[in-house]
């Protein structure tokens, strides 16, 4: 398709104002899709917030980024050191929102797509936390940028608000992104962040809570009004434990609302219908013990199958599931290769609309995918 049809005058345009249109402008209208209707907004958080209509919210300086109690959308920092702007070069950014008042300072945005989901417990079952991944992340990003400990990534600057932005709208799959800041950043570094990470908090909280779910939920179960009651004991102990663990942590305790929201909410629902109790079966094909859905803590509560009934479970596993096994990895395979070369196409997009040179190195950093990745493509599409 021509560039013109997409744009109109677009041969008179300079390649920044039509990367612009072409990636920000998109990205800008997704953003303002996934805010929740009432999000919380300020013109100044010294003064306080409240949740505001989203079309009134949207008129102010700050906006509510994160912390939202359905879903992980992004990771935000704030930065107040000026090497961010050769730092990001490696790890390009969805977006920058630089301070007008101090431009060394800036808000920066990685969007995750697909986003991690928190309502539901089938959105992460088989995962085991669903924070912890995010929590990793968010701590890598915090130190390779040296970003401030103390954000709690509620509020950030209002990206349709702010004149100058920086940022072509590149979205991040999670594990893409932890497989490049972990080349990037020492894991000693990173130690240092994790207690301050964005969604530190929720997996350290549901880590505990889950644990105290486990040990509780038979006593609730066939009761009447059984479901409710559990979901108010794990409610009182949650509440609890987040004031008894983050009293001394530089954000705090978690606010109130949240906990209920994505702990409470999650935990209580998949632990009363779904926790099977002290028995984990065998992870298919192996015979070994599948505890690795739970935290170390909860995993000392479970008795692993032994004997007999190890060896019996290993046998079935082994003669009816193998063929499932290979089917499932070469569909797995299938799906990364396919999801690789969208990304690299999307890539080469971005790198010809702003004019730069297409090397496997620069293909590879857009793209989010390995170097080797990156060349063996364009070696592919050249030949």
């Amino acid at each position: 398709m021509e560039l013109t049809n997409l744009i109109p005058n677009a041969e008179t345009l300079p390649r920044r104002e039509i990367a612009r249109i072409l990636f920000q402008e998109p990205y800008l209208a997704a953003f303002r899709e996934r805010l929740p209707r009432y999000p919380y907004a300020t013109d100044n958080p010294r003064q306080g917030m409240r949740p505001r209509r989203k079309e009134k919210a949207l008129e102010h300086v700050y906006i509510q980024v994160g912390r939202y109690p359905h879903a992980i959308f992004r990771i935000v920092l704030d930065l107040d050191e000026p090497t961010w702007w050769d730092a990001m070069d490696r790890i390009p950014p969805t977006l920058t929102i630089p301070n007008p008042q101090a431009p060394w300072k800036a808000h920066i945005v990685y969007e995750l797509e697909p986003p991690i989901w928190l309502s539901s417990p089938k959105a992460h079952e088989g995962q085991g936390n669903p924070f912890a991944l995010v929590r990793e992340v968010d701590a890598l990003l915090r130190a390779y940028f040296g970003a401030d400990p103390a954000y709690n990534g509620l509020l950030g600057r209002n990206p349709l608000a702010h004149p100058h932005l920086i940022g072509g709208g590149k979205l991040w799959d999670l594990p893409s992104l932890l497989e490049e800041l972990r080349e990037l950043t020492p894991r000693r570094r990173a130690l240092a962040y994790l207690d301050t990470a964005t969604y530190g908090r929720n997996c350290t909280l549901f880590d505990h809570v889950r644990v105290f779910a486990y040990g509780v939920v038979a006593m609730y179960r066939g009761k009447p009004n059984g479901f409710e009651l559990f979901r108010q004991a794990v409610a009182y102990e949650a509440h609890r434990l987040n004031q008894e663990l983050f009293r001394g942590y530089p954000q705090g305790p978690l606010p109130r609302r949240e906990v209920e929201a994505t702990i409470v909410k999650s935990v209580s629902k998949w632990t009363f219908y779904r926790y099977r109790g002290t028995r984990v079966w065998p992870v298919s094909g192996t015979g070994r013990p599948d505890r690795s859905r739970l935290s170390p803590a909860a995993r000392a509560l479970v008795e692993p199958l032994e004997g007999e009934e190890l060896e019996k479970a290993r046998k079935e596993g082994l003669e009816a599931t193998r063929p499932q096994r290979v089917a499932n990895l070469e569909a797995a395979n299938r799906k990364r290769q396919s999801k690789a070369e969208e990304a690299l196409w999307e890539a080469l997009r971005r790198l010809q609309a702003r004019g730069e040179r297409v090397t496997p190195t620069a293909l590879a950093r857009e793209a989010g995918v390995h170097r080797n990745t990156a060349s063996r493509w364009l070696r592919r599409m050249r030949s």
